[in-house]
């Protein structure tokens, strides 16, 4: 993304056209303009995104803080939310990655703000509308406001016992909010001549990175066998997806049940079982991968990419453990309120299985599920006793 930056500012703008990879997964598109912008107005435009990604991960760390308050209502627990998200590995390692989930991140975190808010506030109309705009300029780097939504949706209509009219009022406004400026910003590049296709329709069809995701022999990840079907269907969008769809149902059916159920059980557990959440290999990447490791180390002002400390090796121990007590934690809290209803933390487990859910659909990459990474760090405060009524919400 960042290489395909420098040659847009020359003009060229191949990269978002026909079947390269930014045309393919346009989802990227606006993590190359962002790049572009700190490239043209920055000498070190490599120092530059890493000091705003820093600054936008302690920005993380307030918003954490704030969710938490609207949740629980207690500042102890909101102060340890804060603690605990300034010491987060993932949070932290993610801040050496120039990647789109930095971007992706505090935007997701002010849309689940504002729409904790607005359920605070009696389902106030400018706070969801506020949660709606957000989560769209969050799906401009990363997909997964259809996730989002969905569970806003479904939150909305039966967490609350207003009549039809009202719920589907409230369930327009954010949902109008999502797709208008999201649908605005992809036709304005059009307009412009930087993309040739709206941004939910690359021309690669997203069946493909679903035939990945079931392939056993790869556990779910890329592999040749699959990305070699869009090419061999001559780059052709409908006969790829046929093809794609065709190859998923065949493996679908013929797999005997207990081995395919044995792949999605492994496969689930793999999104959620590294504490890093992959942090530790993207923040290394680009001093291993001899592809751009000559420009990174020249932009850099480095002769050479030798670390004096691998995280991925010496850290494991640490990352892994500050993860199994979230993790513990969140299943206490589970387990000791298992029979209260009407929380606002009942947001956050209809979060965990849409992510899931789509996580097992398509292609398996740790990092994927690393937008919804901060949700243990809350879930763990529901393991300590909570104030009277704390978290006892009125829906009538």
């Amino acid at each position: 993304m960042f290489i395909c930056a420098g040659e847009f500012l020359t003009g060229s703008n191949y990269m978002f056209r026909g079947t390269s990879y930014f045309a393919r997964f346009p989802h990227m598109t606006a993590t190359v303009l962002y790049f572009a912008i700190i490239r043209n107005f920055f000498s070190n435009p490599l120092i530059a995104i890493r000091i705003i990604n820093i600054v936008l991960s302690m920005f993380n760390i307030i918003l954490l803080y704030m969710i938490s308050k609207e949740i629980f209502k207690d500042e102890k627990k909101s102060f340890w939310v804060l603690l605990i998200s300034a010491l987060y590995p993932p949070m932290i390692l993610y801040s050496n990655v120039y990647c789109s989930e930095n971007l992706a991140m505090p935007l997701l975190l002010l849309s689940v703000l504002m729409f904790f808010k607005s359920i605070n506030n009696k389902q106030n109309l400018l706070y969801l509308c506020l949660s709606g705009i957000f989560l769209s300029l969050s799906h401009l780097f990363r997909p997964n406001g259809y996730v989002f939504i969905i569970a806003y949706i479904m939150y909305l209509f039966l967490y609350f016992k207003e009549n039809i009219t009202v719920k589907l009022k409230n369930i327009l406004v954010v949902l109008a909010s999502f797709i208008v400026p999201f649908v605005l910003f992809s036709t304005l590049l059009i307009k412009l001549n930087i993309t040739e296709y709206p941004l939910w329709h690359g021309t690669e069809p997203p069946s493909i990175s679903m035939l990945k995701g079931t392939n056993i022999a790869s556990g779910g990840k890329w592999n040749e066998e699959d990305f070699k079907v869009f090419h061999d269907c001559d780059e052709n969008y409908e006969k790829a997806d046929k093809k794609a769809k065709e190859i998923i149902k065949e493996r679908l059916i013929n797999t005997p049940k207990l081995e395919l159920f044995k792949f999605y059980v492994s496969k689930f557990s793999n999104f959620w079982n590294n504490g890093s959440f992959a942090g530790d290999y993207w923040s290394e990447a680009g001093l291993d991968e001899a592809y751009n490791k000559e420009d990174y180390l020249k932009m850099l002002g480095k002769e050479n990419g030798n670390m004096t400390i691998r995280i991925s090796e010496e850290g494991v121990f640490y990352i892994q453990s500050f993860y199994i007590i979230l993790l513990a934690l969140s299943y206490v809290g589970l387990y000791k309120n298992k029979s209260k209803r009407k929380n606002l933390i009942d947001l956050l487990y209809i979060l965990f299985g849409g992510m899931s859910l789509q996580l097992l659909l398509i292609e398996a990459q740790d990092r994927y599920s690393y937008p919804l990474s901060w949700i243990f760090i809350i879930l763990a405060m529901t393991a300590f006793n909570p104030k009277e009524n704390e978290e006892a919400l009125d829906y009538d």
